[in-house]
């Protein structure tokens, strides 16, 4: 399902999305369940979100300018979407190390590279920046 993006993201950057979401055939949060809790969501669908690391996390079927995109796959496992820069994703895909970072929902200054962050390799989340691109600052775990 195509989703509408009101954010800056390019047209090619929203094929990256899309292709994300069939590879992994996902469906788009329906208007029913909008706003449920994360946890309680069946699996195998994707939304968007201000809050994407709270135990109540709420999805919601329409992008917003700076949210971010969760996807809910089988047996639970949540991947938060977002930007990091390219050492921090050399860092990140390496998988070795503690990685302190800026996860940002949108491409941000040098923060460009695509993500997809599982939930169970964040250790440590503040809450998301209001300002400066409302990035996420996120304390992530080796893989």
């Amino acid at each position: 399902m195509k989703v509408q993006f009101v954010s800056s993201i390019s047209p090619e950057l929203a094929k990256q999305f899309e292709a994300l979401r069939e590879q992994k055939g996902l469906k788009l949060i329906s208007a029913e369940r909008e706003g449920a809790p994360l946890a309680t969501l069946p699996d195998n669908l994707f939304g968007f979100t201000f809050s994407p690391v709270n135990e109540s996390t709420p999805l919601f079927a329409k992008r917003q300018f700076q949210c971010f995109e969760v996807h809910k796959l089988t047996s639970g496992v949540v991947h938060v979407l977002g930007f990091l820069t390219e050492n921090e994703a050399a860092t990140f895909f390496g998988g070795k190390e503690t990685l302190e970072c800026h996860l940002f929902p949108e491409p941000q200054g040098d923060s460009t590279r695509l993500v997809e962050v599982p939930l169970e390799r964040i250790a440590k989340a503040k809450p998301v920046s209001r300002s400066g691109g409302n990035y996420m600052p996120l304390t992530l775990d080796p893989a």
